[in-house]
């Protein structure tokens, strides 16, 4: 094995003898590398292979691995044991499943598994009229197991709390875990869980297993949740050859469970522990390594490194302030045209956006151009579930025999009206020759409906019927914003907003095609002539097959950076740098959501190989509505000058930015709450104007609880909440 292609940090990793060893490998800086050569080397001093366990978190890395020890190690290295976290403990029940209480052959069930045996576990709870939030209990249940609770455990913590969610996720999770046991199978979280109780329940299984496994390596230490960390420090405790590669300026998964404290605190955990650190980047220019560099030192929680690279030049970080996200695309855009008439191929270059939501204008500016483009982790815009729920809605009310569109808003939001009471609808619409719609009006001539669901089939054809008396003397826009308000489809995702992730990104796209609706009438205003809601769907029908066709081989990235993660591109736009939308929420949230912001910010920069684009825009529409911003504190930090664009100079100068202090009074980010007291007014631009009477947590989870003048009382997430103060 030929150590000579390692630089002498990386060597020492490989080389360390026996005991705890904390890999701190900075972005970009050959881990890999030192988790595959350290094995190979153990293997090469006469370790068994089959008693080394390699950890990892995706079945790509981990496949990787195994190929890469291979051929360091030809004819041994198939031995070593490579999983991901999940695998390896499935590896272990299947094994032991009489001791784990499982049947032999035990199912593994996925999420949509998971989240479909959810649904049924909440119907036998009475909670029919709930089974849309199936994603958000199915989360809550997974965080539960991965902080190692059970059903009876986490009933014993739902009690100490008043959030209601808690106490029917309790409830949720005993059915769902009966159903499960009975069904004989296991979620991903049970896979931990299970071995975490294996290992605990019985001591023969787990000294046989802390002796077996003369070293244990963990790549992506940084992501590890807590039932995940008890797994590896209990392995680990007998020999104590454990060595764990990670980044905590790479730690963007809070959400989901992962605790940064577990490589923060990794010497504390294990005494005597070997410290390397990599910091020479194989990737990034020195411009793009400084600037990154510049910004990740403002956290407070982290190991110190610097990046560093022996390459020599490299292009300077522009950055570039736009007026508003239309311009933002298309400056995006012109951008790509010029770099590719200069001999760069379209798969060189990759879109990165802190909400999904954002991709739209993107999307509409590559689609005008004609630019193959491919959209990594959510479908295309026009085609996400909410998207067109709120498109059937308007496709309803314009043409009330669209039976296909009615059938996906009948229950949209939920109403109460059950697949047998609609069998009975249709049944009666066929008899007397009449649309779904004027069925529905006549629902108190249909036999066997329930008061209930006579009630739910009024309320919806009344809504309807306002709407098209109206539409006349509606623009577009607000015939748009009218349906979201008075479906109380807007109102229903905000309220599932409050304690769903999914639910909330479903809000921000519906409020980004309030967005495009405006677009699209400003354009038509500029040629003399207004846009009806039907020349909209018109004009959106006209664009799906374009929409839906695939990216082609050489197309460009657009993704969340959440997904960047691990991936590099010689060309990144970073977008979207503005205070409220990235950090997102800012002056909202707490220090570490903050610094978790910023690790996001420094992972998006070092994606980029050659060159990288920061762009934000002095304005930005929510739900219809221009507002201001100032630059996200990420670009400060970065001490890269920002240009403007002729367009974005006209408006009025923001306030300045001294230090990481931000003193921003007319910001995106205080008319998102943070100025918000007990007694505030303000105005929504559904709702109307209101009185604040009370708030509640912090940062992305700030909320507002809000008395309006119609007589609504809703409690709003600030952080998607388009709220003014007045």
């Amino acid at each position: 094995m030929n150590l000579d292609l390692l630089n002498p940090e990386q060597a020492r990793a490989v080389l360390h003898k026996e005991g705890p060893l904390l890999v701190l490998a900075a972005a970009g800086t050959g881990k890999t590398r030192v988790i595959t050569y350290r094995i190979a080397k153990l293997i090469e001093e006469g370790v068994p292979p089959e008693r080394i366990l390699a950890v990892t978190f995706t079945n790509k890395a981990a496949e990787e691995m195994r190929q890469r020890i291979e051929s360091l190690s030809p004819g041994k290295g198939s031995a070593v044991w490579v999983f991901t976290f999940h695998g390896f403990c499935a590896k272990l029940l299947r094994q032991h499943y009489e001791l784990a209480k499982l049947s032999r052959h035990f199912t593994i069930y996925d999420q949509s598994d998971q989240k479909r045996l959810i649904t049924e576990a909440m119907k036998e709870l009475g909670l029919d009229r709930e089974t849309a939030k199936a994603s958000m209990y199915t989360g809550i249940i997974s965080r539960a197991k991965d902080d190692l609770l059970d059903a009876e455990s986490y009933a014993i913590y739902a009690e100490t709390t008043v959030d209601s969610s808690r106490k029917t996720a309790a409830r949720i999770y005993s059915v769902y875990q009966k159903k499960l046991e009975n069904a004989g199978g296991v979620d991903f979280g049970d896979l931990l869980l299970k071995v975490c109780s294996l290992l605990k329940e019985h001591p023969s299984i787990r000294e046989y297993y802390q002796d077996y496994f003369r070293h244990i390596l963990v790549d992506e230490y940084q992501d590890t949740n807590h039932a995940q960390y008890i797994i590896t420090k209990t392995l680990a405790s007998k020999h104590k050859n454990l060595c764990v590669v990670g980044d905590d300026d790479q730690s963007v998964y809070s959400w989901r469970g992962a605790d940064i404290r577990n490589i923060l605190e990794f010497e504390r955990d294990f005494k005597d522990t070997g410290v390397v650190t990599l910091e020479q980047n194989y990737r990034s220019t020195k411009p793009i390594l400084d600037a990154a560099g510049r910004v990740i030192r403002n956290n407070g929680k982290r190991k110190a490194k610097t990046l560093w690279t022996k390459k020599e030049g490299g292009n300077a970080i522009h950055v570039q302030e736009l007026m508003d996200e239309r311009e933002e695309a298309s400056w995006v855009v012109r951008r790509i045209e010029g770099e590719k008439r200069g001999g760069r191929s379209l798969s060189d270059f990759a879109i990165f956006y802190r909400t999904n939501a954002q991709s739209r204008s993107f999307e509409e500016a590559l689609r005008r151009a004609g630019i193959n483009y491919r959209l990594i982790g959510a479908m295309r815009f026009y085609q996400r579930q909410e998207i067109k729920d709120a498109l059937a809605y308007a496709r309803v009310i314009l043409n009330p025999r669209d039976e296909i569109s009615l059938m996906r808003i009948v229950n949209t939001p939920p109403r109460g009206i059950g697949k047998t009471s609609l069998e009975r609808i249709k049944a009666f619409a066929n008899s007397k020759n009449l649309s779904g719609l004027d069925a529905f009006k006549a629902a108190s001539e249909i036999e066997n409906l329930t008061p209930s669901c006579r009630k739910s089939l009024a309320d919806m054809t009344s809504f309807i019927d306002r709407i098209q008396t109206d539409l006349p003397s509606l623009s577009a826009g607000l015939a748009m914003a009218r349906i979201l308000e008075e479906s109380r489809y807007f109102s229903w995702l905000e309220q599932e907003s409050e304690t769903d992730l999914d639910a909330a990104s479903r809000l921000a796209n519906v409020q980004e095609l309030l967005n495009s609706v405006k677009e699209y009438e400003e354009r038509r205003q500029a040629s003399g002539s207004p846009l009806s809601l039907s020349q909209y769907l018109e004009e959106i029908s006209l664009q799906t097959d374009s929409l839906d066709a695939p990216g082609g081989e050489d197309s460009i990235t657009l993704m969340t950076i959440h997904l960047a993660k691990g991936l590099e591109f010689p060309v990144v736009f970073l977008t979207g740098l503005e205070e409220g939308l990235f950090p997102i929420g800012s002056n909202n949230s707490s220090q570490e959501e903050l610094e978790e912001e910023r690790r996001l910010c420094y992972v998006g920069m070092t994606r980029a190989k050659e060159m990288l684009y920061l762009t934000h825009a002095s304005t930005r529409r929510v739900f219809g509505q221009t507002y201001s911003n100032i630059p996200s504190r990420f670009i400060m930090e970065s001490q890269v000058e920002s240009e403007c664009s002729p367009s974005s100079k006209r408006l009025p100068a923001q306030p300045a930015m001294t230090g990481s202090s931000l003193q921003p009074p007319n910001s995106y980010a205080q008319r998102m709450g943070a100025a918000l007291r007990v007694g505030s007014r303000v105005r929504h631009p559904l709702f109307g104007t209101g009185e604040v009477l009370e708030k509640s947590g912090s940062g992305e989870g700030a909320k507002a609880l809000i008395r309006f003048q119609n007589g609504r009382i809703a409690k709003l997430v600030l952080r998607y909440a388009p709220l003014e103060v007045i």
